[in-house]
């Protein structure tokens, strides 16, 4: 095997994606190299034009975007997405996106091929010897309006329960029990000690915290008119986006908990390998090598 030199290139922050990628290039015993890669990886657009800086530094190598997310409700997306799209069709040689409901919106303003890789899940596991002690967990920004945080308030407002909803995020949702971004380990127990992990958002790039709750024995609830999500939830774990809906199905799986448990196992055992870092990582090499065998003919 030929050691790939890897220019891996994201957001460094807790919940940055770029830091599990170059683990997984390093587990398959490859190389993290920003001076003279063969492979320049942009894990999202805020890095497309460093990524260009660096091809042309080194252009014979393979300059690789990664696109998110398609953020319809933002003001300006329209010409966010025409420079960005602009970006990939004058400077990339692969593009891809996380989700095939991402890649049917990117197809709209880029005609060319799209790649779909999943980011990586977080290193959680299920932990039998965890008990639930917590009903309801929430990954993700709470000020976003797409999140529809909101909806979990509405249902919950009359109900005690509420203020023992934990929170973990960027943002405080000014309600429940916010312990802000916390470490990997801290989040495994989290996921296995929690029942359900509540998803309310009307759209995802792909909603790693449904993939990672299931891998934790986490039922995911999750609001139907996301589409993201039905590409990787069992209809058992849907409901319609209102408080009443979203209540009734809680109540429901709590009466059969154990059975929709092992759904959530049965789907988990599957994602822990698929959304694995060194899975994704020899992904992304596959299409590259596929790139590289195409320009050698």
């Amino acid at each position: 095997m030929n050691k790939i030199k890897f220019a891996g290139l994201g957001w460094e922050g807790p919940t940055g994606q770029i830091t599990r990628i170059r683990e997984g290039i390093q587990e398959l015993g490859h190389e993290i190299n920003n001076d003279n890669p063969d492979l320049i990886y942009c894990n999202d657009p805020g890095q497309y034009l460093n990524g260009i800086k660096l091809k042309k530094k080194f252009p014979t190598a393979i300059l690789f975007f990664n696109f998110l997310d398609v953020p319809w409700h933002f003001p300006g997306v329209m010409k966010k997405l025409t420079i960005e799209s602009t970006l990939m069709r004058e400077h990339a040689d692969i593009v891809s996106v996380i989700s095939n409901k991402v890649k049917k919106d990117l197809s709209k303003f880029y005609n060319k091929q799209i790649e779909v890789i999943y980011n990586p899940a977080k290193d959680v596991y299920f932990n039998e010897n965890i008990k639930k002690t917590n009903n309801f967990l929430y990954i993700g920004r709470a000020n976003d309006p797409i999140k529809r945080v909101k909806l979990i308030y509405e249902t919950f407002k009359n109900d005690n329960e509420i203020k023992n909803i934990i929170f973990c995020g960027p943002e405080d949702p000014k309600f429940g029990n916010y312990l802000g971004i916390v470490k990997d380990e801290k989040l495994n127990e989290l996921y296995n000690s929690s029942k359900f992990v509540l998803l309310p958002s009307k759209a995802e790039g792909i909603g790693l915290s449904m993939i990672e709750g299931m891998i934790c024995g986490s039922i995911p609830i999750v609001c139907s008119d996301n589409l993201t999500a039905k590409e990787f939830a069992p209809k058992e774990f849907f409901c319609e986006p209102d408080p009443l809906s979203l209540k009734k199905k809680i109540e429901e799986v709590e009466k059969e908990y154990n059975k929709y448990t092992e759904i959530a196992l049965k789907y988990g055992k599957q994602y822990k390998e698929k959304f694995n870092k060194k899975t994704i990582a020899n992904n992304i090499l596959e299409i590259y090598r596929k790139k590289i065998n195409k320009n050698s003919y």
